[in-house]
């Protein structure tokens, strides 16, 4: 075999090396695209299909604050007209949020799964009931810790716009929430509060007039 050969085939095989390269580089990205794509598919576009996919024991909100929020959010998704849930969605719903919810206040009377269940639902159809989304929380930054029986507790107050039978009230509401074995904070309890008492630690409504409609 001449050189002229030898220079040939070892061009040859160096060109299918390269082509070979180049198609399993175009293969594994187009791959990643497919991934990618099916993972954006994957993640829910309802505020429905957000809060039932979310993993409450894995990763649970790291403040008071933040269990707040999405206590309101729960209840702004099963009590809004404004998207369909079904029955199932909607006792998906209360599951979790009950997660929320501390041992003590899920041991009260009346507060079992199936209670809360039948309490939700008939309050939600004996009136028409819609919570705008401009609901400010207190920052965590203002909220004050102090230990209760050897327990670390926070009160975090919350302000909402809520529209019942077509008249809109201002409902401003103090939690009581306590960090549990885990280290979690948890909801205790909660009581209606005045906006002087939420002014005093950052809690302040600024009317709009979206926030009417």
């Amino acid at each position: 075999m001449n050189k002229m050969t030898k220079r040939i085939i070892v061009a040859c095989v160096a060109i299918v090396v390269a082509a070979a390269a180049v198609t399993g580089i175009y293969y594994f990205m187009n791959r990643q695209v497919e991934k990618e794509a099916q993972k954006e598919d994957a993640v829910p576009s309802s505020e429905t299909g957000k809060l039932l996919a979310k993993d409450l024991e894995l990763k649970y909100p790291e403040t008071a604050t933040e269990v707040i929020k999405l206590y309101w959010r729960f209840n702004r998704c099963m009590y809004n007209e404004t998207e369909e849930i079904s029955d199932s969605d909607f006792e998906g719903l209360l599951k979790q949020l009950r997660i929320l919810y501390d041992e003590e206040l899920l041991a009260g009377e009346g507060n079992s799964y199936e209670e809360m269940l039948k309490s939700f639902k008939a309050d939600k159809e004996k009136a028409e009931r819609s919570i705008s989304s401009a609901c400010i929380v207190q920052e965590n930054k203002t909220v004050q810790v102090v230990e209760l029986d050897g327990k670390e507790c926070a009160t975090v107050i919350s302000f909402c716009l809520i529209k019942e039978d077509g008249k809109m009230t201002q409902n401003y509401e103090k939690f009581m929430c306590r960090r549990d074995s885990n280290n979690k904070w948890k909801i205790l309890g909660w009581q209606s509060t005045n906006a002087d008492e939420a002014a005093k630690v950052g809690v302040k409504y600024q009317k709009d007039k979206k926030d009417e409609k």
